[in-house]
């Protein structure tokens, strides 16, 4: 999120990464979990922050093309479970698209 990340102090997220490990530290369930819950209480619209894997691609970018994708479908706490499972795993474009959809 810095266009010059090497001159700046390095402090993205730095905050939210100290309170996850406080989190996961203290509870033997899910880091986060009163954070979760809070989404599934007062939250209308779920999204995820995605990324692609642009290593994989060999066409000469090293940037990874990030996106938010509105999860649609069943309850918000339906929502927030579906995509609290898809934390840190490989989605595949067939997975999401049908042959011919877009």
């Amino acid at each position: 999120f810095y266009k010059a990340w090497h001159k700046s102090k390095q402090k993205a997220f730095t905050k939210y990464q100290k309170r996850w490990g406080e989190a996961s530290k203290a509870s033997e369930g899910l880091p986060m979990a009163a954070e979760m819950e809070r989404a599934k209480k007062y939250c209308q619209v779920v999204r995820a922050i995605c990324h692609t894997q642009v290593s994989k691609v060999k066409i000469g970018q090293k940037k990874a093309h990030i996106k938010e994708i509105q999860v649609n479908g069943g309850t918000t706490a339906a929502k927030v479970d579906f995509v609290t499972g898809l934390f840190e795993q490989e989605v595949k474009v067939a997975d999401v698209f049908s042959q011919d959809e877009m």
